[in-house]
């Protein structure tokens, strides 16, 4: 129960998507369904979602539309738009100009690259939000923009839509459907995603690739990935899940690799506050022959039962494509599998 609540007060901090039950975050005015307007004054933190699952908060000034398009990470079938009273404290910069950035969603890839550049930006390193780039090291912000390429469905030569190194650290990016290729790649040392949201998911959302340290995923929302969200290709390192983030439709959560070139090295899976819908695999899978871990805590997953999904899943990995990586099956507190039945809550 401890470990909930600290959970709770860390998803906030972050100001992701809630833990809330109901159609509305805890102390939040609901205003208005999809097609409707909502009514407000000032500044405020906004939302949409349904039964506790909320897209990422954006800030807002004044009225503003109820919509999909306005609100990326919403479930497909929201029911209410609503504001927090109090104002906002929201990591977004997102304002009430915010619906113009998402609808760039159904433009052009260079269009998309052109309107995220001139809304982000960055403090120390180098790099910008723009589609192709790397950013090494420093933060950068891209305020709500929408980047993507284009999606050759499972296809592992697509090229990445943007790529992180040395520290460094985006946030508040949307990522399009139909342009999510390879996803983000953190290619050297630590990445940090902040409030990234995949309004699809075409090969991988993101991947800690060979050579980097740490991959840590901050909040923000996929939908519509048929396999991995999360893959971890490192020799060693972790990947990270955490702060509220919310799966809606995927295979799995996050993976380690269970055939990569020099594979056999121990891969760690941390995954802490996340509130999943539609997981047809499992929330994760390590190698157990190797070495890999992972540890989970507060998970929430839509109509929950015993084995429905499977929540931890050990494989037999291979390496340089000698054999194909099998899986062993579920496990539950073991080394491999660091996660009790009283981690995982249905909603």
């Amino acid at each position: 129960m401890i470990r909930k609540l600290i959970a709770g007060v860390f998803t906030l901090a972050f100001a992701g998507s809630a833990f809330a039950v109901g159609d509305a975050p805890s102390g939040w005015t609901k205003c208005a369904q999809p097609g409707g307007t909502c009514t407000m004054s000032g500044t405020h933190d906004t939302t949409m979602g349904k039964s506790g699952v909320f897209a990422p908060f954006v800030s807002r000034t004044g009225n503003f539309s109820c919509s999909l398009s306005n609100f990326p990470g919403a479930p497909s079938d929201s029911t209410w738009c609503s504001y927090n009273p109090s104002g906002s404290s929201s990591s977004s910069s997102s304002s009430s100009s915010s619906s113009s950035s998402s609808s760039s969603s159904s433009s052009s890839s260079s269009s998309s690259s052109s309107s995220s550049s001139s809304s982000s930006s960055s403090s120390g390193g180098s790099g910008s939000c723009t589609n192709g780039a790397t950013i090494n090291g420093g933060t950068v912000d891209c305020g709500g923009a929408t980047l993507g390429t284009s999606c050759d469905g499972q296809s592992e030569s697509q090229a990445p839509v943007i790529s992180l190194e040395n520290g460094a650290t985006i946030k508040n990016l949307n990522i399009k459907s139909g342009g999510g290729a390879d996803g983000i790649h953190c290619l050297a040392g630590s990445c940090t995603l902040i409030n990234v949201n995949w309004l699809g998911v075409c090969e991988d959302a993101a991947t800690l690739e060979p050579g980097a340290s740490s991959l840590t995923v901050t909040g923000g929302s996929e939908a519509g990935a048929q396999d991995k969200v999360f893959q971890h290709n490192a020799a060693n390192g972790t990947v990270t899940v955490n702060g509220g983030f919310v799966g809606n439709t995927l295979g799995k959560l996050a993976r380690s690799c269970g055939d990569c070139s020099n594979n056999g090295h121990n891969k760690h899976i941390v995954v802490n506050g996340v509130k999943l819908t539609n997981v047809t695999s499992s929330v994760v899978g390590v190698n157990s022959n190797f070495g890999d871990t992972a540890q989970l805590r507060n998970v929430q997953i839509k109509s929950y039962t015993s084995g429905k999904p499977k929540v931890c899943v050990t494989y037999v990995g291979v390496t340089d494509h000698n054999g194909s990586s099998s899986s062993i099956g579920e496990e539950w507190n073991t080394t491999s599998c660091d996660v009790s039945h009283s981690d995982v809550t249905a909603f």
